[in-house]
């Protein structure tokens, strides 16, 4: 009796887990739907990839009346659209072609999963078509200026899609814009001398098409300029958006005699955000944007015979964000049920509630306002996944909540059999029968052990390579790092570790990571995320410390200069530099490169070992694309100085016409998640389970094991993700697919010294 009782709660314990186990695990969208621009004559594949093998895919089309609009805006909640079947399915994987013929394909692509009668719909991938538009009639400049002015000429660029910026050029020769975190539409001389007299001129593109505009300055830098009141040369743009987290550089630079003094300040508050500010030359720099930074700001330049003044207004943007505080619910058959969710962005988004892939506008038992969705009563049919779609002019995200309905009791429906009412058979006596031969299932190689150099008082680059991997490709690569207590302090658990947000691609061995404190020790590890969807950790790197330097001392690193970059392929190219003579030691040169048009992201680094290096193929790139290149060249302690930026560009694709492909999406979601969505796939379970733990307990009982048995040695050794460790966020799928329904985690198989890391300092 007592055997029975254990069996039975040991049985029921399980039952919950499974539950729970299922109420927790959710098919969602592993692949990134982007914005893309294509000219007439293009083609391109959208992909669809699901963690879950799904039954079928389908697609809708909410074709757009302004095609070559990438902003336009498109309500999904009420936007006609166009049913388009399973198309080119690969298991988990659903392909899309579309030819861009005419300006009807212009529009949004929404993949469908269908899992039964529960649906996911995904964040939209948009196509609009390329166009550079007219240029504006400009006229030319003839200026003469007293050497040590800070000279802005600024090239108004056309309407383009995508988005123009301008090069420009003295004698042929490309001049950098100025190192600031965004592209620059002004071309800005600091400091002129005599020996940058000359014509500049300029010329615009937006990757598909470059033109040259009609447009000169012709400056004359001199000592003995007459004594002149500040002016423009160029007037100064008065309006600029940008986005949560960004850095803005505004420009304003008036010349005189005597040299101008400048004076910013924000009206309405007068001073300027602390220690997020920095006056250099030809403008202000604003560091990480936050709302506080909305409103005017005023240039106030002045010398002995007068000044001038120039206004900027600044409109923050912030993407959206969703909290719907829970991930699924149950509710009984005729109930009323009112649900909402928190949603935040700046311009305020527009909302669209969907329940298994379609809008709700038109389910009489159900109404939508904004944020609010209310059940008058909810019916069966109401069974599955409700998402809600936040939308404005940054980024389109999506939260869910599964539903699950309870039917009432007098309900006709067949109600499953309780597996402990079922008629028990009398088991046949077995047979012996040779157990299939299993396949050594491939190894997976942990990357190397991390080398950290450093780069600035705050930001290090974190290095490692994967040698020997024949067996499984890799998905990505994630960075961890946490604080170490300095030998005084006392260690406490909450100084977990923290996860770089970015998913590494295969090809990158090199990561960046900023906001770090200055003098303070840390330490760094590496795990990689193989295509089986399970991961394996990196032994942590040695105790750094993040030394201070001081900057009023010259950095001993060489700044090696970039020669050009060759054009080698269309995915590749090749950059050449040159240094000058040096006297201390460097292990070798980050490279950092940037789609030109994508002003503002992150660098891609590139790791180029050894101090005799003088060229490196950078390659994964995209066709006919312009690049932004810089060097750095470093050692174990630090990093030198960027040095200008130079462009590259690929070359043509050798598909006729030229095909754009989406890249193969970085899973962003954890992985292992294996997911009950039916009544019938649970009671199965259920049933296979009851089998098992039968078949287990009578074994226990022959073996006689004790009950105080240790059960940590055959537990598989894990790091389970917390709050600051290698938890899937919510806000990394916000910037590609929206947000899944949280409480999803990765665990992450670690190596065989984390038992021990505990006790690593």
């Amino acid at each position: 009796m007592l055997q029975t009782n254990w069996i039975s709660a040991f049985l029921a314990t399980s039952l919950i887990s499974l539950l729970h186990r299922a109420s927790a695990d959710f098919e969602y969208l592993v692949s990134q739907p982007v914005s893309m621009s294509l000219p007439i004559g293009y083609d391109t594949s959208l992909l669809c990839e699901m963690n879950i093998v799904p039954d079928k895919f389908e697609w809708k089309f909410y074709p757009t009346d302004e095609p070559y609009n990438r902003a336009a805006n498109i309500i999904l909640s009420n936007a006609s659209y166009r049913l388009i079947h399973e198309f080119r399915p690969n298991k988990k994987k659903s392909e899309l072609l579309v030819p861009v013929k005419d300006e009807l394909v212009a529009g949004d692509y929404q993949c469908l999963a269908y899992y039964g009668a529960f649906v996911v719909a995904s964040v939209p991938w948009r196509i609009t078509l390329a166009r550079l538009g007219q240029s504006h009639p400009q006229k030319s400049v003839s200026v003469t200026v007293q050497a040590g002015n800070t000279v802005s000429w600024r090239c108004d660029v056309p309407e383009s899609n995508p988005l123009a910026y301008v090069d420009y050029t003295k004698d042929d020769k490309y001049i950098s814009p100025p190192d600031v975190g965004n592209r620059v539409k002004s071309m800005i001389l600091p400091h002129v001398n005599v020996s940058e007299s000359g014509v500049y001129k300029c010329s615009t593109t937006n990757t598909f098409e470059k033109r040259n505009l009609d447009s000169t300055l012709k400056l004359e830098v001199t000592h003995h300029a007459h004594e002149k009141a500040p002016f423009f040369i160029s007037q100064p743009v008065s309006e600029h958006t940008a986005t949560k987290g960004s850095t803005l550089f505004l420009e304003c630079s008036a010349v005189g005699k005597p040299i101008p003094k400048v004076v910013w300040y924000k009206k309405s508050q007068s001073q300027l955000p602390a220690h997020r500010t920095e006056v250099i030359a030809g403008g202000l720099l604003i560091k990480n944007i936050s709302s506080r930074d909305d409103g005017v700001y005023v240039c106030n330049h002045t010398n002995s015979h007068g000044s001038i003044f120039h206004e900027i207004m600044v409109k923050y943007r912030e993407e959206p964000s969703l909290d719907c505080s829970i991930n699924a619910t149950d509710i009984n058959q005729g109930e009323n049920r009112d649900l909402e969710c928190e949603v935040r962005g700046t311009p305020e988004p527009e909302i669209s509630w969907f329940l298994n892939g379609f809008s709700v506008l038109n389910d009489s038992r159900i109404e939508a306002i904004g944020n609010k969705i209310y059940f008058r009563p909810i019916e069966k049919r109401h069974a599955g996944n409700l998402q809600i779609f936040a939308r404005n002019i940054v980024q389109t995200v999506y939260s869910s909540i599964r539903i699950r309905v309870i039917p009432l009791p007098t309900s006709i429906d067949e109600i499953p059999t309780p597996l402990h009412n079922r008629p028990r058979h009398k088991p046949k006596k077995s047979r012996v029968t040779k157990r299939p031969s299993r396949q050594r299932a491939p190894k997976m190689i942990p990357p190397s052990k991390p080398v950290v150099s450093r780069v600035k008082d705050d930001t290090v680059v974190v290095r490692w390579n994967i040698s020997n991997n024949n067996g499984l490709s890799i998905l990505f690569f994630k960075v961890q790092y946490k604080e170490i207590p300095f030998a005084n302090q006392t260690y406490t658990s909450n100084k977990g570790w923290n996860t770089a947000n970015t998913d590494i691609a295969p090809n990158i061995n090199a990561y960046e990571i900023s906001d770090l404190k200055p003098d303070h020790f840390y330490k760094f590890r590496v795990a990689v995320v193989y295509s089986n969807n399970d991961s394996i950790m990196s032994q942590m790197s040695k105790k750094f410390h993040l030394r201070s330097i001081d900057f009023d001392k010259k950095n001993p690193l060489p700044v090696c200069l970039i020669t050009h970059v060759e054009t080698i392929s269309h995915s590749s190219i090749k950059v050449y530099w040159n240094c000058p003579p040096f006297n201390v030691t460097i292990d070798g040169f980050y490279i950092h490169y940037l789609i030109a048009t994508r002003a503002g992201d992150d660098y891609v680094v590139v790791t180029v070992e050894g101090s005799d290096v003088r060229s490196y193929v950078i390659n994964y790139l995209h066709p006919e694309t312009s690049y932004d290149v810089k060097l750095q060249s470093f050692n174990q302690k630090l990093a030198s100085e960027l040095s200008p930026m130079m462009k590259g560009r690929t070359g043509v694709s050798p598909v006729n016409p030229p095909t754009t492909t989406t890249p193969t999406p970085i899973i962003t979601k954890g992985a292992n998640i294996y997911v009950i969505i039916a009544g019938g796939v649970v009671g199965f379970a259920l049933v296979v389970t009851g089998v098992i733990l039968l078949f287990v307990c009578r074994k226990w009982q022959r073996n006689k094991l004790p009950d105080t048995q240790d059960k940590s040695n055959s537990i598989p050794n894990h790091i389970q993700a917390d709050a600051s460790d290698y938890m899937v966020e919510s806000k990394t799928l916000s910037k590609a697919n929206g947000c899944t329904l949280p409480g999803n985690k990765i665990t992450i198989t670690s190596n065989p010294l984390a038992d021990t890391e505990k006790h690593a300092i």
